[in-house]
């Protein structure tokens, strides 16, 4: 018991490593005496650990029997952190389609009274806008966002709203997208909240790439790339880069900006929106060979994801001419 609680007071400390090596001790006197009392227990808490430690096979290897124990309904709060552990480390994995179930099991758990239920709501909406479904993407954040707004929870429904015109200009929609921004605006300023206003502002620079705004864009773009704050936000504005030199046939720019960006340890998903720009560059420029090469990196990694985008890609791939 006391190791116990000596990792539950590391878990709260966040010390990871620590936390990781006391749930492992007490794991291991658990099996070496097979006392079963705790094992649900502590199982729970090392893959939650791992999921912070961002070893998300190791968790999802750790927390997927607790799915099917008995003990995984004593507990409501714990059922979701297993689901949520799971859910977010299958979608780090690529594996869109088993993340979307545990978001889903998860939404069966809780209530739109509970912020978590929103948040859900927000993250099973991101899966279906990676697998290509923007319709029902958009479907999700609407209801993460009137359900935030009713609760009167700002960050909730500022994170809703970005969902929700990233979707919407996925799509090729961008009506109404620029008042959603600036209350999406509004309410991350309230929180002074700089992480989400960065976020607004990306969803702005994808407005003016889409509305062809050149200085705008261009100088949006270089303000952002000296501010990014982590490599999945610097592979989309990479790739937003590389959206807007395709556009306007600068190839030797969206090259090097496609190197750029496949050189960051991004997920499958974003990996396979760059593999498809990859395709359609050099499909542009008359590469067959190269586009071919994208293109079959591009459909393996949707493939992974179980996105149906792949046949899309495949489709592309019957089309261009052989050399």
């Amino acid at each position: 018991m006391t190791l116990i609680h000596q990792a539950e007071q590391a878990e709260r400390q966040a010390r990871w490593e620590d936390a990781l090596e006391m749930w492992e001790s007490a794991h291991n006197l658990c099996e070496a005496y097979h006392f079963t009392t705790w094992d649900f227990h502590i199982n729970a808490h090392r893959g939650i650990t791992l999921v912070n430690l961002e070893r998300y096979q190791c968790a999802v290897e750790t927390l997927l029997p607790l799915v099917v124990d008995p003990r995984l309904h004593d507990n409501r709060d714990v059922a979701y952190d297993i689901l949520r552990g799971l859910a977010l480390s299958t979608r780090q994995l690529g594996q869109l389609k088993m993340s979307e179930t545990f978001f889903r099991l998860i939404l069966h758990l809780l209530g739109p009274s509970d912020k978590r239920w929103i948040r859900t709501h927000i993250n099973l909406a991101s899966i279906y806008e990676l697998l290509g479904e923007h319709d029902q993407a958009i479907r999700h954040y609407v209801t993460a966002a009137e359900t935030a707004r009713r609760m009167g929870n700002a960050e909730l429904e500022a994170w809703a709203l970005i969902g929700w015109t990233t979707a919407e200009m996925s799509s090729g929609v961008t009506e109404h997208v620029s008042l959603l921004l600036d209350r999406a605006h509004d309410l991350a300023d309230s929180q002074r909240d700089e992480y989400l206003l960065y976020a607004v502002r990306h969803n702005r620079l994808v407005l003016k790439r889409i509305q062809r705004d050149a200085d705008a864009f261009l100088r949006d773009y270089a303000v952002l790339f000296n501010e990014v704050s982590s490599d999945e936000w610097k592979a989309r504005l990479l790739e937003e880069k590389i959206k807007w030199s395709l556009a306007d046939q600068n190839w030797d720019d969206a090259e090097t900006c496609l190197h750029e960006a496949l050189e960051l340890p991004v997920t499958t998903p974003i990996r396979a929106e760059l593999f498809m720009l990859g395709g359609e560059l050099y499909k542009q420029r008359g590469k067959w060979v190269q586009a071919e090469t994208y293109w079959l990196q591009a459909v393996e990694a949707l493939r992974a994801c179980g996105s149906e985008l792949a046949n899309h890609v495949l489709r592309e791939l019957q089309r261009l001419p052989r050399e």
